[in-house]
């Protein structure tokens, strides 16, 4: 099994999950808050009827676009040797 490559999969699923997952209920949250006081609607209608579909469009929208933005800033990497300590193999400083 190739560790470096689980590794690498593993962050890039974790990080980008965790970002999109965030951002998404984040706006989510305030986009169905904004519409309930100004449509007078209920919690759980906003809730539901708004925010729980633009929460999953978000996600998707999310993860499809945050991977190229995210490998730009240096967040994510495709090098496994960049890593960390845990990966230099024997003999290498």
């Amino acid at each position: 099994m190739n560790w470096r490559r689980l590794y690498a999969t593993i962050q890039i699923a974790a990080v980008v999950g965790g970002i999109a997952t965030g951002g998404a209920g984040c706006w989510a949250f305030v986009i169905a808050g904004l519409c309930r006081m100004a449509f007078q609607l209920d919690e759980n209608k906003a809730m539901s009827l708004i925010g729980l579909p633009l929460f999953i469009g978000l996600m998707i929208w999310f993860i499809r676009l945050l991977p190229k933005h995210l490998r730009k800033a240096g967040m994510l990497s495709d090098d496994p040797e960049k890593f960390g300590p845990w990966f230099k193999r024997d003999g290498e400083a």
